[in-house]
């Protein structure tokens, strides 16, 4: 049996001590990648993801405005500078979303019954800190960033662009229409969880007020783009119809652009009159007429497009035209 010396013991002694002090520091260092929720930094950020959910809302609509109508060859275009652009841009909006998400598994939190006793005490326990927000916060955040636009608004475009009539539209309709749910709840969970965490902004009457214009502005816009949208699809829903009772002289044929091939359309006229009204027409266009007699399908001017549809969704945000919108989709 070997025996150790008192220097031996004392030298173990020593390393044990050290280790224990390094076990202690790793142990803080751990903790220090818990955030306060009080902290500047994610006050400033709070703001700035605010801002940055109501101009993602405000940028999805962008999609919309990619069917470029040509009446005269009776095809649709697609706005590819558009596309590009708001690709990009949507993004963009994404990668801070999903900065967000990261941010929100190292973010502690205050137990309410705690706060209710008088002892706010935060909580750093990581495991702890993600079964909140699991549930169900992390699905609103997962549904708000899927790339339902960028996949599904091409897929619209090119059923529009067949001859044949489909009933797929709508229901990729309600799917586009489905993600601004979680988004604009999005907006509200993260004001609430802002005015939570610094008072201050619940207490001034501007801020409170300047964002319920900012969405009221924003619904307009968003309104606006949903009606030019499904503008384009009512008239590409008339050309399906003439092509459906006139299929011989559509066989062959798309109302794409891109890839026409030398048939007749001007048939197509005669039931889809856009200049008449919609009592002696054989083809009710209803709320969609005005942007057809406009003209505004047909500009290659985005700005244009933009303003008018706008105009027009500011003009009309009413309950009783948002419901023919849904009854259309």
């Amino acid at each position: 049996m070997q025996y150790l010396s008192k220097d031996d013991i004392e030298g173990q002694g020593q390393v044990l001590k050290n280790g224990g002090g390094d076990s202690v520091k790793e142990t803080k260092t751990l903790k220090t990648y818990i955030l306060d929720p009080s902290e500047k930094f994610l006050k400033r950020w709070s703001v700035g993801f605010v801002l940055s959910c109501v101009t993602a809302v405000a940028l999805d609509p962008l999609f919309f405005y990619l069917p470029v109508i040509n009446q005269s060859k009776k095809c649709i275009g697609f706005d590819s500078r558009l596309w590009k652009t708001t690709l990009v841009l949507r993004s963009f909006f994404d990668i801070i979303h999903l900065l967000n998400i990261i941010l929100q598994f190292r973010t502690g939190f205050v137990d309410e019954e705690l706060r209710k006793q008088g002892k706010p005490e935060l909580n750093t326990d990581a495991w702890k800190i993600a079964q909140k927000y699991l549930w169900p916060w992390f699905l609103f955040d997962i549904l708000s960033i899927l790339p339902i636009p960028q996949v599904v608004v091409p897929i619209i475009i090119s059923e529009m662009r067949g001859t044949e009539s489909t009933n797929k539209v709508k229901f990729l309709n309600a799917i586009v229409l489905f993600q601004y749910v979680p988004r604009v709840y999005q907006i509200y969970l993260s004001w609430r969880k802002l005015i939570t965490n610094d008072k201050k902004f619940d207490r001034i009457i501007l801020v409170k007020a300047s964002l319920n214009f900012i969405l009221y502005i924003l619904a307009g816009h968003v309104l606006g783009a949903f009606w030019y949208f499904f503008s384009t699809q009512r008239l590409a829903a008339c050309w399906h119809v003439a092509c459906d009772q006139n299929r011989t002289r559509c066989y062959g044929t798309s109302f794409n652009c891109s890839d026409r091939s030398s048939g007749d359309l001007s048939f197509i006229n005669d039931i889809c009159p856009i200049n008449v009204p919609n009592t002696t027409s054989t083809f009710d266009f209803g709320i969609f007429l005005l942007a057809l007699q406009s003209g505004v399908l047909e500009s290659p001017d985005f700005p244009q497009k933009l303003f008018f549809s706008f105009w027009w969704g500011m003009r009309n945000l009413r309950f009783a035209h948002i419901r023919l919108l849904f009854f259309y989709i």
